[in-house]
């Protein structure tokens, strides 16, 4: 099992795995650049529990977009560079 200084060898400035997305819904496919340890790490299903949660407070968002959960999940992985999902869906009411 990987530790976080195995994962801290490979940030630049975060980490990022596009096939632990894809494929490994249980896997972590991203840390941002702040994160202390793995509890904030995420997996495919923490960032759709992420986007799950704020679409609950902002349904008119994805009426207007004309968007999907998915859709929003899958921009937010691609979008993310060093912050957290939270603060990237914070930014989508502005």
């Amino acid at each position: 099992m990987k530790t976080f200084e195995d994962y801290q060898d490979e940030m630049n400035p975060c980490y990022k795995d596009y096939d632990a997305f894809k494929n490994k819904s249980g896997a972590v496919c991203y840390i941002p650049e702040n994160a202390e340890d793995l509890s904030e790490a995420f997996t495919y299903s923490d960032l759709k529990n992420e986007v799950v949660a704020w679409k609950q407070d902002n349904e008119d968002y994805f009426i207007e977009h004309e968007t999907t959960l998915e859709a929003v999940l899958t921009n937010m992985f691609e979008t993310l560079s060093w912050e957290f999902p939270s603060t990237f869906l914070d930014q989508l009411n502005y």
